[in-house]
């Protein structure tokens, strides 16, 4: 199973599943109409010089459709919003004796300290739960299987001790990964080379359960991932320091979470400079289903900071995630350089309070044949969203889907628009926007809002736009249905000629 999972990984991000650009037809440019009274007032203030606002190469002005009535104060919608993962128990404190493991050791020894056992795999074969093993600096070609010692058994624990941390290599590559976690295992302090072989440093299988990883470095593998948690529940990734898994022209994650794990949680890690994503989450013979991804600092990836697809009930939170796509690693344009993307049928994602930059896209709801649902994006920051590959920056885009909310966000230095809604030719109902504030970038563009017809059920309200900045609605009744906002006065044109944005204002 191990192989045929990492030949898996290489062909698991088809390109229809990717964060490509969408390209959409050329439709007719929106056109001045005369009106009367107040109403003409307003809309001779969109008659004033504006400054051209270029979209990206594949934007192109949608049909023209029929106006909405103004919009009226609603209350929010009733749909459920995601849940958090279940936490995952911390281990308790070994309380079994000690094996001990060194380079001048030997396997006929007593495993205690002034005897110690040559191997880990020796060690392992016999240590009992609630025992330690505690792995002396040195070198250790071994590739193991940590088996489980049965159901509701205290974990055992697997430590590096002293300075240098020890280094776990391959030893003959016959395996899918260096490690293999089957049952209970805290794994601690580790130092995992692959050195350019196919496999995993470590692999949770399915039947892994309530297992850690924490406090180590792993590294310079060329499979699908560093670290898969393939169908395994309540694994912990904390405090690792994961780099450097790079397949030659395909993708090598960081972490590979993929279904039906349950409860994973991937905490306070430094994750960078592999092929893939930093973390994707994905199918197997099932969704994944409880995922906590916070206080990362995932940078400078080939491919996309955290990629989401076909996962359910995953919270995002709390991290800095930064540097996509890193093209001296991956060619542009295997992937949009999303910091977060999301799509092909996830639910309950929860996008909340990270700090992103440098990206081709901060984050993309992308609908992919079945539209993701119930996503909330909020409180997040986003500076310097680029055009990389050329097409993206943007700060948020939604593309198609369910139940949106987009809620309390800081978005400036886009080099697109910073909030691109609904305008891919792609439905998303029940979209709330409320309270971001947008600061655009090189060319002020702000925000692009898709054709009524796209939106239905929009609640938009309270958003503070920066001056000078363009706002555009596709199939909107002013000339070139796009408004440069120069004075209060411009937003309340956008506001009566979309019936959206109730109680936004232009920021000073």
């Amino acid at each position: 199973m191990p192989a045929a999972l990492v030949k898996t990984f290489g062909a698991s991000m088809g390109a229809g599943e990717r964060g490509s650009r969408v390209t959409r037809g050329a439709g007719g440019e929106g056109r001045f109409k005369g009106a009367c009274g107040v109403f003409t007032c307003l809309l001779l203030l969109a008659c004033e010089p504006e400054v051209p606002a270029h979209d990206s190469p594949e934007d192109a002005q949608s049909p023209q459709v029929v106006l909405p009535a103004p919009e009226e104060p609603r209350p929010v919608p009733s749909e459920p919003s995601p849940t958090e993962p279940s936490p995952v128990p911390q281990p308790p404190v070994p309380s079994g004796r000690s094996w001990y493991v060194s380079t001048k050791g030997s396997d006929g020894g007593a495993g205690t300290l002034e005897a110690p056992l040559r191997t880990i795999g020796r060690a392992a074969a016999l240590a009992k739960p609630g025992e330690i093993i505690r792995v002396l600096p040195g070198v250790y070609p071994e590739e193991l299987v940590l088996e489980s010692r049965g159901s509701g058994v205290a974990p055992i624990t697997l430590r590096g001790e002293g300075s240098p941390r020890p280094t776990l290599v391959p030893k003959d590559r016959v395996r899918g990964a260096v490690l293999r976690v089957q049952g209970r295992w805290n794994l601690e302090n580790l130092l995992i080379d692959v050195g350019g072989a196919g496999m995993f440093a470590v692999l949770f299988d399915a039947t892994a359960s309530q297992s850690i990883l924490s406090g180590s470095e792993l590294k310079g593998g060329t499979a699908g991932a560093g670290v898969c948690v393939e169908g395994a529940r309540d694994i912990t990734v904390r405090n690792n320091h994961i780099h450097h898994f790079i397949k030659p022209g395909d993708d090598s994650h960081g972490v590979a979470v993929v279904g039906p794990a349950r409860n994973i949680v991937v905490r306070d890690n430094d994750i960078h400079h592999n092929s893939g994503d930093s973390i994707q989450c994905q199918p197997g013979s099932g969704p994944a289903d409880g995922v906590l991804i916070e206080g990362n600092t995932l940078h400078d990836e080939g491919e996309n900071g955290v990629d989401i697809k076909q996962c359910l009930r995953v919270t995002v939170r709390d991290n800095v995630i930064s540097g996509f796509p890193n093209t001296a690693i991956r060619q542009a344009g295997s992937s949009a350089g999303e910091a977060v993307v999301i799509h092909a049928a996830a639910r309950d994602i929860i996008i909340q309070g990270n700090s992103i930059s440098r990206a081709g896209r901060g984050v993309s709801v992308l609908d992919g044949g079945t539209p993701p649902e119930n996503i909330v994006v909020e409180g997040n920051l986003f500076q310097d969203i680029r055009n990389v590959p050329a097409g993206n920056g943007q700060g948020i885009r939604i593309e198609g889907a369910r139940n949106v909310r987009v809620v309390g966000n800081t978005v400036e230095a886009t080099a697109s628009y910073g909030l691109m809604l609904a305008a891919d030719g792609r439905s998303v109902t029940g979209l709330e926007v409320r309270s971001n504030v947008l600061r655009g970038g090189s060319q002020s563009l702000l925000l692009r809002l898709g054709a009524a017809g796209h939106r239905p059920g929009l609640l938009m309200r309270e958003n503070q736009y920066a001056n000078g900045g363009v706002l555009k609605g596709d199939g909107a009744n002013f000339p070139g249905e796009q408004l440069t906002l120069t004075s209060p006065e411009k937003l309340e044109v956008w506001r009566q000629v979309l019936g959206v944005d109730t109680g936004s204002s232009v920021l000073k």
